[in-house]
């Protein structure tokens, strides 16, 4: 068995380095710099697994390791090499290894899971990672890659509620085709979220509903069996992916959305009638451009002020006060929680819409006619992609404070392991 011939010192025990005892320690001009080598006189032979004794050289090499008393240290492990003594072994020599320092390795163990702990645990840029310890930034990177590997196994995991949300990579960028015409380049980065637990399964670079296809079908039968709804946004792209690829899944859709499209309709509106009355842009004098921002809130978060200043723009113009209601009609559509107000709510929304003549409204109505059965299972199960937005919004400060990565698969792998729930502190 392995024997350990090194005394308890006080060099070692400060050291605390796991099988390593300290055998000089000086103070160089560059920093301190101290000595060690492993504590077991054997080792076994990886080839035949004889054990040995013999020592064929003493190679120095030079560990980083982490900082001791507050400053960096200079480690260098003298190394044995072992002679295999068996003769029917085909290696006749190999290198001493321990738990913190393995074959070939030029960091110890514990600053590799210190460097992982750091990523891990708060959103830094992996340059400042690494200079705080002294290596460098592919350094860091390899070994957040190895384990982001290992955090992004998705197929492992129980899925029920799957939220599906895209965000962009990188700036819009213009390119020229083969048949010599620009073309418009979008890098949309698609972003998986587990809607239970709020969990990152997996970022995806490509075009919006091709990705959501492409990683559908990678996925197993029993995963994709097992998933019985998903929330979007009012994206078509990704309902018919999920559609094709998740038959038994239930789509809700964000009722954020909705509301959105509702009050893009009052502006376009809005804007509209500006240069109908005044044949030009809103303007500050202008009520309904200067409190343009009351049309789109609640009203019953208004205070008094707000809603006398609400009802001044609404008797400016009576298109205003129409499409108004509408946008109110299309809130209180959203607030019930049984088919029979849903249906109660759509007729109203459905005769005040055709009692106007405005395009914009019936636009509006034909946009939530085509996305009623998403509507419904929003209304019995009032699923949102709340956190599927806060996952991209983790993803967008992680990317601000890395100041950009080129890297699709480092920007994935950071992010994975960001959300993996393994951070320490």
């Amino acid at each position: 068995m392995f024997k350990d011939t090194g005394g308890n010192d006080a060099a070692s025990i400060l050291l605390n380095l796991t099988d390593y005892r300290v055998i000089d320690a000086t103070q160089e001009p560059a920093g301190r710099q101290v000595l060690i080598e492993p504590k077991a006189t054997e080792a076994a032979c990886p080839t035949c697994g004889v054990i040995t004794t013999r020592i064929h050289a003493r190679p120095v090499h030079r560990v980083k390791d982490l900082p001791t008393g507050g400053n960096d240290i200079k480690v260098l492990v003298r190394k044995r090499r072992m002679a295999c003594q068996e003769t029917a072994c085909e290696r006749r020599s190999f290198v001493q290894t321990t738990e913190q320092l393995p074959l070939r390795a030029r960091i110890t163990t514990r600053l590799s899971q210190k460097l992982v702990d750091e990523m891990s645990c708060e959103l830094r840029a992996v340059s400042r990672v690494a200079s705080a310890y002294q290596v460098s930034w592919p350094t860091v990177m390899a070994r957040v890659n190895m384990v982001g590997e290992l955090v992004g196994n998705v197929d492992r995991m129980f899925i029920r509620r799957l939220g599906i949300d895209e965000h962009r990579f990188r700036k819009v960028r213009y390119a020229r085709g083969r048949t010599g015409k620009v073309i418009r380049i979008e890098p949309w980065s698609i972003v998986f979220t587990d809607l239970d637990t709020g969990k990152i399964l997996d970022i995806v670079d490509g075009r919006r509903g091709v990705a959501v296809k492409t990683w559908l079908k990678s996925r197993p039968r029993y995963w994709r069996q097992r998933v019985q709804y998903v929330a979007i946004d009012m994206s078509a792209e990704f309902r018919k992916a999920v559609r094709e690829n998740l038959p038994k899944a239930k789509i809700s859709v964000d009722h954020f959305h909705v509301i959105q499209r509702a009050n893009l309709m009052i502006t376009q509106v809005r804007r509209r009638r500006s240069h109908e009355v005044l044949q030009r842009r809103g303007r500050v004098a202008d009520p309904a451009y200067k409190y343009r921002k009351l049309l789109t809130c609640n009203l019953e978060n208004l205070s008094i002020r707000q809603v006398e200043r609400l009802k001044l723009i609404l008797e400016s113009d009576p298109e205003l006060g129409v499409i108004y209601g509408i946008k109110e009609h299309v809130r209180e559509l959203l607030k019930t929680r049984d088919i029979h107000d849903f249906q109660s709510r759509w007729a109203v929304l459905e005769k005040s819409v055709k009692a106007t003549k405005m395009v914009e409204a019936k636009s509006l109505f034909r946009t939530l006619t085509a996305w009623r059965r998403e509507l419904l299972v929003f209304i019995r199960t009032r699923l949102t992609n709340a956190r599927s937005e806060a996952a991209n919004l983790t993803a967008k400060n992680l990317k601000r404070i890395g100041r950009g990565y080129r890297n699709h698969g480092h920007y994935r792998v950071r992010i994975l392991l960001y959300t993996a729930g393994l951070r320490p502190c």
